[in-house]
């Protein structure tokens, strides 16, 4: 019963080492991004965009949930519309860019065309996002004349994918095609992070718990050995 005890106060011990050093790897802020201006001119219907976010550093951390929400949206008129969103894993121009994918100005619009998924105008002087540029589809959502907030959580698979975009060259882009007029107060993109643990920050927590069963072992062969010579 002695030798138990032993050993229980000993393995206690290494665990509240282990513990100590899981809980120093606890979660960091979120780091928030927003693009300048904040509610991309309101998503006009006549453009298309991409917001270009740069310098993501994940060195040694991982991306545990991730939101795009826009703030207060709504449409601004009744008819139908949709708001095409994609994730890039980069785009030609840094911050925010804009191109014109209805020249004649017309309203309201009917044509509802994700020009990120159509071609017709990825070869024209201006475009947006080089061919070849990986591309994930976040959601194509309408909207009404009453403003609400917005969010998409990225999925786990979403999550593996933004990780890949972002490690491929520390940044990546949101491709955003409004086909209608869509009012917002600011659009976030959010990351959940924590951080990866080195196998060099558990050496001495391994080395300490090691070291506890090596001296039960050696208590425990004493102790067999007295008890023969008893």
């Amino acid at each position: 019963m002695k030798l138990v005890t032993k050993t229980s106060v000993s393995l206690a011990v290494a665990a509240a080492a282990i513990l100590a050093a899981t809980q120093s790897h606890a979660a960091l802020a979120p780091l928030t991004y927003s693009p300048t201006p904040a509610d991309l001119n309101d998503l006009d219907h006549h453009m298309v965009y991409t917001w270009r976010i740069d310098n993501i550093n994940l060195n040694n951390l991982a991306i545990t949930g991730a939101t795009l929400t826009f703030k207060n949206i709504s449409n601004w008129d009744s008819n139908p519309n949709v708001l095409h969103i994609h994730l890039l894993d980069t785009a030609i121009f840094a911050g925010v860019a804009s191109f014109t994918d209805d020249p004649t100005g017309s309203a309201p619009v009917t044509d509802l065309t994700d020009d990120f998924a159509n071609a017709r105008f990825h070869n024209s002087p201006g475009w947006l996002v080089a061919n070849g540029t990986r591309d994930l589809l976040l959601g194509n959502p309408s909207f009404t004349t009453t403003g609400h907030d917005y969010t998409i959580s990225f999925t786990a698979d979403q999550i593996a994918t933004l990780t890949s975009y972002i490690n491929a060259g520390h940044d990546i882009a949101f491709g955003l095609d409004p086909d209608c007029h869509f009012f917002n107060d600011g659009i976030t993109f959010t990351l959940n992070v924590t951080p990866v643990p080195e196998a060099a920050t558990f050496a001495p927590v391994l080395l300490v718990l090691g070291c506890a069963i090596a001296l039960e072992v050696r208590r425990r062969r004493t102790a067999a050995r007295c008890a023969v010579r008893i």
